[in-house]
């Protein structure tokens, strides 16, 4: 089976593949997750609204976090969505602060052309 390219995918093709995944991994470890009726009053939500997940991928926000919880891969996105600790170091750079009262503002670009104001510290 073919995994679809999010970066190319429509949004809809996108939830549609989304609720394949999660109700593959659901059928995958029945045993576990149980049938769809089981797994739905296990996660908390009505057997419809998951039914309809399973075959149409809509759902709200909140109710597709408590399936990722359910299927035991809420973790998993936590760390796709979490930023490294490395990132965080490249990304913060030292800029000069523009601190006199006596100065004008001045405006300068950062290196992805982003405007950068230097406001002067009038709390000091």
């Amino acid at each position: 089976m073919k995994e679809l390219d999010f970066s190319l995918a429509t949004t809809e093709e996108i939830i549609k593949e989304l609720a394949q995944r999660a109700k593959r991994k659901r059928k995958k470890n029945m045993h576990y997750y149980g049938n769809q009726k089981s797994f739905a009053k296990h996660i908390g939500i009505g057997y419809r609204s998951y039914q309809q997940f399973e075959i149409s991928g809509k759902i709200t926000l909140k109710k597709f976090i408590d399936v990722l919880r359910g299927l035991d891969v809420l973790e998993e996105v936590q760390e796709l969505l979490k930023p490294s600790d490395e990132d965080l170091f490249n990304n913060k750079e030292e800029k000069p602060r523009n601190i006199s009262k006596n100065e004008p503002d001045k405006i300068e670009v950062d290196k992805y052309d982003n405007a950068i104001v230097n406001i002067p510290n009038i709390f000091s």
